[in-house]
């Protein structure tokens, strides 16, 4: 039963492949993907389980980013203790486990519960994600390999609000939650061949101020990515369909940048996001470039603070940067809910 316990070396004749790291990257995708899927797709999905239940569905969203912000950077210290393969792992397990039980919840209190448990897992893989990215690959390529993990996560947050409409219209709130088994499964298997044993002697150095603009740079990016995507759903009066095309405008923007555009700056992009509020466009001509701008900002942000950091705690770091995310993602649906109750 060791192996139940400690990480597995990956076979030979994958390690020796120059793209080796780069299949650590895909692998490291799927948890991205996941994570921001499941945040996302319940969006649109809120109405018919706040219907379904007789309850505030915000909840549903809030509880599972609580726990998911207390819990990344513990996560972090323990994965770079024991091993960050096996942590990311365990997390699928018990956040595809979770998803299960959401779509069996028998009352709005055991939907909370089971979020609150696809948190814990999600805390055990985001925890992983950036640190898994950063030692895999060479300094000179970290800013492209995290626009890349950058971008997994925008597609997730890009594909929530599309398959969250079709999938709660053709086969209930339930489906939102199914759709991450399959997934899940995959990841796991993935993470068992293709993730390299990552336990590590313990740096014992700490994360110093030097951290904290990246940090704030991703909180505010973040924000920024959830506060419409939150509020459309409530303010638009077209079908589901078409409310998830508009709002999958703004990750589709951010996945594209953060994936093709590695050179441009923060200050570039924020300028880019800037103006985009101000063209006379249609308003999905606008999310797209509003996300250009944030998906130009976060990758940047995210490699200012893991270059701030010793490898030893690549893990910790990741929490934070995590942290951030969440924090930014919390203010933006807290945002847009005080705007709907407001204006309602």
């Amino acid at each position: 039963m060791n192996w139940f316990v400690t990480e597995s070396p990956r076979p030979a004749w994958i390690a020796r492949r120059s793209y080796a790291p780069w299949l650590v990257i895909a692998t490291v995708c799927f948890g991205a993907f996941m994570g921001q899927l499941d945040a996302s797709i319940v969006t649109l999905a809120f109405p018919a389980m706040g219907a379904h239940f007789q309850a505030d569905p915000e909840w549903i969203s809030l509880s599972y980013l609580i726990t998911l912000v207390a819990l990344l950077v513990p996560m972090g210290r323990i994965a770079d203790r024991v091993g960050r393969k096996i942590v990311y792992i365990y997390g699928f397990a018990l956040f595809t486990g979770a998803s299960v039980a959401c779509v069996y919840s028998p009352g709005f209190d055991a939907l909370i519960a089971a979020r609150i448990a696809q948190a814990v897992g999600a805390a055990m893989l985001q925890a992983n994600s950036v640190a898994l990215v950063t030692t895999a690959v060479a300094p000179e390529q970290r800013r492209k390999a995290l626009g890349v993990q950058a971008a997994a996560q925008a597609v997730g947050l890009a594909a929530g609000p599309l398959l969250g409409g079709y999938l709660t219209e053709n086969f209930g709130w339930q489906a939102v939650f199914a759709i991450n088994v399959p997934i899940g499964i995959t990841a796991m298997i993935a993470g068992h061949y293709l993730l390299p044993r990552t336990k590590t002697a313990r740096d014992k150095g700490k994360p110093s101020l030097k951290v904290l603009p990246g940090l704030v740079g991703v909180l505010l990016t973040y924000a920024a990515l959830f506060a419409p995507m939150t509020l459309l759903p409530f303010t638009m009066k077209q079908p589901l369909a078409h409310i998830g095309l508009t709002v999958a405008a703004l990750p589709l923007g951010f996945a594209v940048a953060a994936t093709l555009l590695s050179r441009p700056g923060v200050r570039t992009g924020a300028l880019i996001a800037a103006v985009a509020l101000l063209l006379p466009v249609p308003q999905v001509v606008q999310l797209v470039v509003a996300g250009i701008g944030l998906g130009i900002i976060a990758p940047a942000c995210t490699k200012r603070v893991m270059g701030a950091l010793p490898e030893g705690a690549a893990g910790v770091g990741s929490g934070l940067v995590n942290v951030a995310r969440g924090l930014g993602t919390a203010l933006g649906v807290a945002v847009a809910t005080l705007l709907i109750h407001t204006f309602q």
